[in-house]
């Protein structure tokens, strides 16, 4: 089996590959990146220790897919994964990554004949929608109001798939629900085998966090490299609040449609923790402050930043019912996993 994986050298595409070479004795994996994000140049070497082939390209340009081997099927791991992206300039560039490159994988996909898994985002779903959720406000969270008026695709496991995906959502999510549509599009069109998995925040070691994409490990390295940190909105209290799963989680879903490619089920699902895996910016400090020792003072900034929102939960029921998935590393064990591989590799995070 040869699996192509986009964005290898990112936090999901080099976790994905490795579960591959570890699961797989007769596998060959094959990885693009353009190695735009800083920290991913880290993961070329490592990647090639695993043994899979890496290609330095990227999919924004055609004759760099065009170019790459044939394979059995394309995990497409590559984005801009921020809802801030395109804010301050470089929009085109931003719909080019997400949108463009989406469609030159797809083209091969259907010369190729070979299935496509495209990892999407719950940023597709609706901001204003989003922020109608009747929220009740404790101690240290915002967390999802009980027997309130929910909106269509809501309820108290959280936001599922037929939730709302009206503008606005961003330029990132809109870009993401534009290839999701496409990817179905070539899927019925086509015949090759397509499945989209809308991710809520995908955390674990190994990911390089910035402060608007992969904030728990983010908040994690500023405790350890004592640098400053801010609550920024919704009353400068760090009660917003995200689940959060483990890629280990997530690959475990990949084997299951990659091994059954013609599942007469539903071809997009909302994979993340769920409730049980939720936290808040002022309960992931807490645990930083109780793991790490530290008394940090934590700046406050009332102002809300564009398209943020104050909870978002993920329902994965639908994935339970119909793949008998579910989360199986808690919130807490991915917290105490960055923490240890931040202890170790802390020289490496301070360069970044």
């Amino acid at each position: 089996m040869k699996i192509l994986i986009t964005g290898a050298a990112g936090f999901v595409g080099y976790q994905m590959a490795k579960y591959f070479k570890e699961h797989y004795t007769d596998v060959m994996v094959i990885g693009i990146d353009n190695l735009s994000r800083r920290g991913s140049e880290y993961n070329v070497p490592l990647l090639k220790e695993l043994g899979c082939t890496f290609f330095h390209g990227d999919i924004r340009n055609k004759e760099d897919v065009d170019d790459l081997p044939k394979a059995d099927w394309i995990v497409d791991c590559a984005a801009n994964p921020s809802v801030l992206a395109g804010l301050q300039g470089g929009s085109f560039g931003l719909i080019n990554n997400n949108l463009i490159g989406t469609i030159y994988l797809l083209e091969k996909c259907k010369r190729d004949n070979a299935g496509f898994i495209m990892l999407s985002t719950s940023r597709v779903y609706s901001i204003d929608e989003l922020n109608k959720i009747p929220l009740t406000e404790t101690e240290g969270s915002f967390v999802i109001s009980k027997d309130a008026q929910y909106p269509h695709g809501f309820s108290e496991l959280g936001v599922a798939e037929s939730f709302s995906t009206a503008a606005p959502i961003s330029l990132y999510g809109s870009t993401k629900l534009a290839s999701e549509v496409l990817a179905l599009e070539y899927h019925y069109t086509f015949g090759f085998p397509v499945w989209i998995d809308r991710c809520g925040v995908i955390a674990g070691p190994g990911q390089f966090g910035k402060i608007d994409q992969g904030i728990f490990s983010f908040w994690i390295y500023q405790y350890l490299l004592d640098r400053p940190l801010s609550y920024i909105g919704f009353g400068g209290k760090g009660k917003q609040a995200r689940d959060f799963f483990h890629p280990r989680d997530l690959f475990g879903m990949i084997q299951m449609q990659i091994s059954d490619p013609e599942k007469k089920v539903s071809r997009l699902i909302n994979l993340g923790g769920g409730v049980e895996n939720t936290y808040s910016l002022a309960q992931l400090d807490a645990f930083c402050k109780q793991q790490l020792g530290s008394e940090k003072v934590i700046n406050s900034i009332t102002e809300n930043r564009s398209f943020d929102i104050p909870l978002y939960v993920t329902d994965y029921s639908l994935a339970q019912k119909e793949w008998g998935w579910k989360p199986e590393i808690s919130g807490e064990a991915i917290l105490n996993q960055i923490v240890e591989y931040a202890r170790t590799n802390i020289e490496l995070i301070k360069k970044l």
